[in-house]
């Protein structure tokens, strides 16, 4: 396992079924991506000339729920992305780790992915689920549970979630100063999101590749946070 740390990020590469119960708890927020299960890859060669597979994604990892609840702090949130064809498995995953379900939010990503041409609607929504532990507050009300964010195109990681669309996750369930986790990091959106609303950030990633761009990515931005911080 490898260990990065930053000003205001931890960092772990490595499998999260080892590191999730070695962490001491405190989690106000876990906002993660997990893989879908469906073995994804991109058809679009406008950014890379051969997209990647995603690396264990052919099989939903349940198994993290109860995990990830259990790091979780009382009265803390879970935001889990997913797609409408496996939703009811996370959905009953979490009821089962004991989180109480609230109201997904619909992310409309702005255009549709391919698929059938002919024979079914383009779709251009992924679901985010929202449970959390306890009794949760979001801070600014009750926001409307329909998101438009542009969605970034795939270039190092195949399938990236804007920094937008998980700051607004964190924006709404985490104060300043809380601490966001990411099981299943990829290539650190999450991390970069947290760092930009004042959150401290774990993340966990096991393909060495993304856990290198993540490292970049939060890295930069941390010391970009830094540079803030010093000048005021």
């Amino acid at each position: 396992m490898r260990v990065e740390h930053f000003r205001k990020a931890t960092l772990y590469c490595g499998d999260c079924r080892e590191i999730l119960p070695e962490l001491a708890g405190g989690v106000a927020a876990i906002v993660t991506d997990p893989p879908y299960g469906i073995s994804y890859q991109t058809g679009r060669r406008k950014v890379m000339d051969t997209p990647d597979m995603l690396a264990n994604d052919s099989k939903a990892p349940l198994w993290s729920v109860p995990l990830m609840y259990e790091v979780v702090e009382n009265t803390g949130a879970i935001y889990l992305c997913t797609r409408f064809d496996v939703a009811p498995m996370w959905q009953q995953a979490l009821i089962d780790a004991g989180a109480i379900l609230k109201t997904p939010i619909i992310w409309d990503k702005g255009n549709w992915t391919s698929g059938d041409l002919t024979g079914d609607y383009a779709n251009q929504c992924e679901l985010i689920l929202f449970a959390h532990k306890g009794r949760h507050k979001l801070k600014d009300g009750r926001p409307s549970n329909l998101w438009r964010v542009s969605r970034d195109p795939a270039g190092e990681h195949p399938t990236p979630k804007p920094v937008a669309l998980m700051a607004r996750c964190i924006h709404n369930s985490v104060n300043k100063g809380g601490t966001v986790l990411d099981p299943f990091m990829g290539s650190g959106s999450t991390g970069v999101a947290a760092i930009r609303e004042g959150c401290h950030f774990i993340g966990i990633e096991l393909e060495l590749k993304y856990f290198d761009i993540s490292c970049r990515r939060i890295e930069a931005e941390d010391s970009q946070l830094s540079i803030f911080d010093f000048m005021e």
